[in-house]
């Protein structure tokens, strides 16, 4: 989840709040990576670009919570002091929490919320569902590039996998405290009443809110993910590579760096949402490319490998995926590692048997690759991060298959996800093996790809 290597900032360019609705040609290369050297070969085909809107959070209407009835309470959400006379003067209306409510007239598919000056809140966002009824709130972890925000290097919070939802709402927090809203007596927008409530709110509602940009993202489908997306790796599992999940090579602003040895991998969880279909997968990939290439300015996606629940497996960084390519994953750690990150908020559920052993499956492969032993320690030299464990210059001497916590601080990848490490530890090793590999999820035919527009 906290990862970070920052590659070369890319140029920024202002975002058009439309969404980009025309289809492109994407590069017509792809990286074929069972040789020693990545080579492009030839994938002359339209690729739809992952629309990005960015909107001013201070924008969005504000709503009214109570905080029992809408969960916050349970989430650890409470009100500063009201003033006393302020409360009278706002007569019988009830005081809750201020939340801002987005509202889209199509699939918002994936949120995440951006700054470019520093920024200390927290955030909570729920969904609302098919049936009408709002989903669970789910903490917004930030991924933190180690250094202060900033135009040139934005910082954000995880993207959130939403799906069909045409509905959130999002809670901006200090420590847990919110920005007290009113119900007014007509009805209509809730009345903040930060007035009331100290210095604390009128920061959170007139900074905060002003800094945070609500970044919606939405991949497009691309292909079903039947047996022709997948490239076999020599020795190894079958993958979805870019090539077949779609990356846009365009917007890849910075060539791979590479650490002349491997010597163990990293285990995170995108703690996003656990329910999308298999063909969702590679929508959610896509979405996470662009937001870490574009949105983050890290020239490309984070995690060298993802895993979806289905045991698909998915080409992340580009570079080849038997050289030692250094993601932006883990911060302090990224050289000589190797980042996978299973899809889907660990600490929720756990991962299943198909994602447990797709993982085991590639690691069996890429540390043999490497001559890691699986059972034994992976010495590092931490680099400079500031939520390291450890201080620039230490030697680690951690387990080869670690999870992202022993690094840094952090829960990822989840409580659940943690605890699969020993499992997935005992079949890299061989002790228990991976289950075999099975044909992916069957979907239906796609739809023949969208033309370019005509010159």
């Amino acid at each position: 989840m906290r990862r970070v290597r920052l590659r070369r900032a890319r140029p920024r360019h202002s975002l058009v709040l439309a969404t980009i609705a025309a289809a492109v040609v994407a590069s017509p290369f792809a990286v074929v990576m069972t040789g020693a050297e990545p080579r492009p070969t030839d994938r002359h085909r339209p690729v739809p670009t992952t629309a990005i809107d960015q909107i001013g959070l201070a924008q969005a209407p504000a709503a009214m919570l109570d905080l029992a009835e809408s969960g916050l309470a349970a989430a650890g959400v409470r009100l500063p002091e009201i003033d006393p006379d302020a409360a009278l003067r706002m007569g019988e209306r009830a005081v809750g929490a201020a939340v801002q409510h987005l509202v889209r007239d199509k699939p918002l598919k994936m949120v995440a919320f951006t700054w470019e000056r520093p920024l200390d809140v927290s955030m909570l966002l729920r969904a609302k569902q098919a049936d009408g009824a709002w989903g669970n709130w789910q903490k917004l972890d930030p991924v933190d590039s180690g250094r202060p925000a900033s135009p040139e290097h934005p910082m954000g919070t995880e993207p959130i996998w939403v799906g069909d939802a045409r509905e959130v709402q999002v809670a901006v927090t200090d420590n847990g405290l919110a920005i007290p809203a009113a119900e007014p007596a007509g009805g209509g927008l809730a009345e903040l009443v930060i007035g009331s409530a100290g210095s604390l709110a009128k920061t959170l509602a007139t900074t905060a809110l002003s800094a945070l940009k609500a970044t919606l993202i939405s991949p497009e489908g691309l292909l079903s993910l039947g047996s022709s997306m997948l490239t076999p790796l020599l020795g190894g599992p079958s993958v979805v590579a870019r090539a077949q999940w779609g990356a846009d090579e365009s917007i890849r602003c910075s060539s791979p760096a590479y650490s002349p040895t491997m010597r163990g991998a990293i285990v995170h969880h995108t703690a996003g949402s656990n329910d999308y279909t298999p063909q969702q997968s590679i929508e959610i990939v896509r979405g996470i490319y662009a937001y870490h290439a574009r949105s983050l300015n890290w020239c490309d996606i984070g995690y060298n490998v993802l895993v979806d629940k289905y045991g698909q497996i998915f080409e992340g960084a580009f570079g080849g995926l038997d050289r030692n390519v250094e993601g932006t994953h883990t911060g302090g750690f990224n050289k000589s590692t190797v980042g996978v990150s299973m899809i889907g908020n660990l600490d929720e559920v756990a991962p299943t048997t198909p994602m447990v052993s797709s993982v085991a499956r590639f690691l069996r492969w890429r540390l043999g690759k490497a001559g890691v032993n699986p059972a034994g320690p992976a010495q590092l030299t931490a680099e400079p991060f500031s939520d390291s464990k450890f201080p620039a210059g230490a030697v680690t001497s951690l387990p080869a298959i670690s999870g992202h916590r022993d690094y840094n601080s952090t829960t990822c990848p989840g409580q659940h996800g943690y605890a699969a490490l020993t499992p997935i530890r005992a079949m890299v090793g061989g002790t228990a093996a991976p289950a075999p590999e099975s044909p992916a999820p069957e979907s239906p035919a796609p739809p023949p790809p969208a033309q370019p527009p005509a010159a």
